[in-house]
């Protein structure tokens, strides 16, 4: 029993680390990522951290977020099932703090990436994990604006071959949430140029 109680007290100190990852280098930001003439905006909210973290709770998710990012969640805020396996959380946990690296290093997008129980229009992977996106609807499945969510993290799985098309991405500009305009680049491959299909987008370069 004491065994059990530690690895799941491993777990709670991972998704502590992990929301003090996403707090402070995802939350409140947007990302442009532009491959060729084609672009995409991703945002991370708050109650999307749930999702990516492999485990179960009966807390809604901003809280579970907020108890995370304070150090005040509790091993018995958090649990697993035959849908959210021990395992599994245990795999995603080191990635989810990883999780910026898709955001500050070439990635590569991938399309239609087809899982079980759905097709993710656009994903990001670095072949080690991948984010799977989606779009920001409402609860009637409208959508609400041109923003991509985070949805879904799975770890040393068949991305790639999932998918329908790849592509290496060029440009990778970020704002924080509530400014009109990209005005930082983290990503820039020397051998493009920026296209004039985001230059409504961006300032400064």
């Amino acid at each position: 029993m004491a065994a059990k109680e530690e690895k799941k007290n491993a777990i709670r100190r991972e998704i502590i680390d992990a929301a003090g990852v996403y707090s402070q280098k995802l939350a409140g930001k947007t990302f442009l990522y532009v491959y060729g003439n084609e672009y995409f905006e991703v945002a991370f909210p708050v109650d999307h951290f749930l999702h990516l973290t492999g485990v179960e709770t009966k807390l809604p998710a901003k809280e579970f977020y907020r108890n995370a990012k304070r150090g005040k969640l509790t091993d018995n805020q958090f649990y697993f099932t035959g849908r959210h396996p021990f395992a599994n959380a245990k795999k995603k946990l080191p990635c989810l703090k990883r999780l910026p690296e898709l955001t500050n290093e070439m990635v590569c997008i991938l399309k239609e990436m087809q899982t079980v129980s759905i097709i993710y229009k656009l994903s990001v992977t670095n072949l080690e994990f991948t984010l799977g996106l989606t779009e920001n609807l409402d609860a009637n499945g409208n959508r609400i604006n041109a923003l991509f969510l985070p949805m879904s993290l799975r770890v040393e799985d068949s991305s790639v071959a999932r998918s329908r098309d790849g592509d290496i991405v060029d440009f990778i500009f970020t704002k924080d949430a509530c400014m009109e305009l990209y005005d930082t680049m983290l990503v820039k491959d020397d051998q493009k140029a920026i296209p004039g299909s985001i230059r409504h987008l961006i300032s400064g370069f």
